[in-house]
């Protein structure tokens, strides 16, 4: 079993298709294929089980899943913490964050404190965006990292994109919006919709909407991705969403896939907001690691 190998397989699990998995790590199909072969065989073990709707990991491919993903992190880490040559800034940071930050970046960042934010101890403040800029104002946090697609800072504070994730459309495999060469707004206007409400996403929504001559019907509004992607996978409607937030498969093991759409659609962009007189060091130190980390870990790569 080696690192490459594991990075194959995660591949494989976040794509359900062994073409698209060998686009994203740019092989050919028939190495990516050779390459779960060789796991398997090395592992003594089946890691996927073919579907209608493309490949589903076994019982022993969602117990790997959990082990690669920290193997991997542990190796990063650990070549992280030998290229450090000078001390660090340590103390406590606090940190405000949307809701999408806590389901989906906030885990994978306390992974890394042991070697990206070593020397910083996070006391962490989840709320809307508009709790957390009152309690920037406040001096109440430090520093936010949050969706930033419909925030005004206003004079007093500041923001500074991390990285932006495109947004595409969602639906369940085997729909006949999947076999059109192209998929514009106005054929996602026949079918029910499903819209995520969490972090201002519906202010997005509205505003890529407003040119169009007609909305598609909303058949449920939910807070909860999981709903959606429950939703979307059972056939009950689609929808358009980030892909950092994309998963090919839903709670109950149905598939979904996901295309472009011929209208631009604003990305979701993901950034800090902070105090217009400043960051500490502390916290210019933990946006100058974030950004290197997301390089590296490449949280666009969905």
């Amino acid at each position: 079993m080696t690192f490459q190998q594991l990075r194959h397989f995660l591949a494989i699990i976040e794509t359900g298709n062994l073409s698209k998995a060998a686009q994203r790590c740019h092989i050919s199909q028939p190495s990516m294929s050779a390459s779960l072969k060789a796991l398997e065989s090395d592992l003594d073990c089946q890691l996927f089980k073919r579907h209608a709707k493309g490949l589903l990991p076994t019982e022993a491919g969602r117990k790997l899943q959990q082990h690669a993903s920290r193997l991997l992190d542990e190796a990063h880490l650990a070549r992280q913490s030998l290229k450090a040559q000078t001390a660090l800034p340590t103390g406590e940071l606090r940190l405000g964050v949307t809701e999408t930050i806590s389901a989906y970046l906030l885990a994978q960042m306390f992974r890394w404190r042991s070697g990206v934010f070593r020397s910083i101890t996070l006391q962490i403040e989840e709320g809307s965006v508009e709790s957390i800029q009152q309690k920037l104002r406040a001096g109440e946090i430090d520093l936010a990292l949050m969706v930033t697609d419909n925030v005004e800072p206003g004079g007093d504070l500041r923001l500074d994109e991390l990285f932006v994730t495109p947004r595409r459309l969602w639906a369940p495999a085997g729909h006949p919006l999947l076999r059109q060469p192209e998929i514009a707004l106005r054929d996602v206007c026949r079918y029910p919709f499903v819209l995520l409400e969490m972090d201002d996403h519906v202010k997005t929504w509205k505003r890529y909407w407003q040119a169009q001559p007609r909305q598609p019907e909303i058949v449920l509004r939910s807070h909860s991705i999981e709903a959606v992607r429950n939703w979307v996978g059972s056939g009950l409607g689609i929808t358009i969403l980030s892909d950092l937030i994309f998963r090919p498969w839903s709670l109950d093991g149905d598939h979904l896939s996901r295309r472009e759409l011929t209208e631009p659609v604003p990305g979701m962009q993901i950034g800090f907001l902070s105090r217009n007189a400043g960051c500490s060091s502390l916290a210019g130190h933990f946006v100058t690691r974030l950004r290197a980390a997301v390089q590296e870990y490449g949280w666009l790569a969905h």
